[in-house]
């Protein structure tokens, strides 16, 4: 009986221990992707606005808007109305916020666009404790774009994004009701979010696989979705909206041949590919603005958007 009762203690306390380490393990993890102040996430946050970018929020009169989510957080954005017919609404990626989208909305204002340039939730000025990976933020531009044709029924609706926010207004163009969006832009978009971390974890120094199973089981549980269900892939096979990609060719953070399989799940007749040469994450603009910009312009114009 003493045996037996020892034999249960122990496993009493080994069960407790694992407990214990997938607590730690998982929540630690979880912070630092997920955590609206991880140390990661903050990191990215501490790039500095330049001039231009400074300049561009200040010249225009934008307006402060704000909107409740779906599971009601206040989200935030500047709102430029020109009284156009076709309007832009543009996501920046993790870590940031509306002011990196500077350049890219001139893009769409030179074209006589109205712009809308969103906080992500969990970013900048809009609540949230948790990042929404793309997927609860699909949700969130689907609000964004209710808010948008109350304010004029016959916008004609462009998606922009970037990174993160680009694979959110790809896995928000597969929803069912897209509104009045007539074509997505992405920039450096990863296809899956499982993969996207996946690919990141393996480029630390904590290479243990348990480390990352238990990170994805104690993910799936808290978020209540499935990392792999995060996937852009499976939702642009429900869209015909004219979609155009672009990635760099150096990307080392989502690796360029992620680009090529959001093309090939797309509908073969309405997409587009542009891979800047020798550009890194994000960076296809500075290494050729001029061509960043005509491909953006034909695409708009081959569509007639």
């Amino acid at each position: 009986m003493v045996a037996i009762s020892w034999f249960c203690l122990a496993g009493l306390i080994s069960i407790l221990l694992f407990l214990a380490l997938y607590l730690l393990i998982g929540q630690s993890l979880y912070s630092i992707v997920f955590s609206r102040n991880s140390r990661f996430k903050k990191k990215l946050e501490r790039r500095q606005n330049n001039d231009f970018e400074n300049d561009f929020w200040d010249k225009n009169q934008f307006q402060d808007v704000n909107i409740i989510s779906h599971d009601g957080l206040k989200l935030y954005a500047k709102y430029l109305n020109k009284g156009g017919a076709k309007v832009v609404l543009l996501v920046h990626g993790y870590g940031g916020n509306y002011k990196d989208m500077a350049k890219y909305a001139q893009i769409f204002l030179n074209k006589g666009y109205d712009l809308l340039v969103v906080d992500n939730r969990a970013h900048g000025k809009s609540e949230g404790k948790i990042v929404g990976m793309s997927w609860e933020d699909r949700f969130d531009i689907q609000s964004w774009c209710e808010f948008l044709t109350k304010v004029n029924p016959c916008y004609k609706i462009v998606l922009f994004g970037q990174s993160m926010g680009a694979s959110a207004v790809c896995n928000f163009a597969g929803e069912k009701n897209n509104y009045n969006v007539v074509g997505v832009i992405e920039d450096c978009g990863f296809d899956n979010a499982y993969k996207q971390i996946l690919y990141l974890f393996n480029r630390t120094k904590i290479k243990l696989k348990l480390f990352f199973k238990i990170f994805t089981f104690y993910s799936n549980k808290k978020n209540g979705y499935n990392l792999k269900e995060v996937d852009c892939l499976k939702q642009l096979k429900n869209t015909h909206i004219p979609l155009l990609i672009i990635h760099g060719s150096d990307d080392h953070f989502v690796p360029t041949e992620m680009a090529y399989n959001i093309y090939n799940s797309a509908n073969e007749f309405e997409r587009e590919i542009y891979v800047a040469k020798d550009a890194r994450h994000t960076k296809s603009f500075e290494v050729d603005e001029k061509k960043y910009k005509n491909v953006i312009y034909n695409f708009l114009d081959k569509y007639k958007i």
